[in-house]
């Protein structure tokens, strides 16, 4: 199981294309290409209540690097 992750932006296949290479034949880490486009979650409705107890995106600065940098370094996190 790779140790870090490198979550590449949707909109950057160049990147995507570039770490993959530099990063190939290394076993600690996995490069992937982020696959989410937009928030699932549109609206909340009033007669559904929230049955998730939190967002399973659990580190939030995820989202920051990806629009800022194309990518996003993580460990993932060990299965409980």
């Amino acid at each position: 199981m790779a140790t870090h992750l490198f979550i590449v932006a949707w909109d950057r296949p160049d990147l995507w294309d570039y770490w993959r290479r530099w990063f190939s034949g290394v076993e600690d880490v996995q490069v992937i290409l982020d696959r989410r486009r937009r928030e699932r979650r549109q609206t909340a409705r009033a007669h559904e209540p929230e049955r998730r107890r939190a967002d399973r995106r659990s580190q939030p600065g995820i989202d920051e690097e990806l629009r800022s940098l194309g990518f996003a370094i993580v460990r993932p996190s060990q299965p409980a």
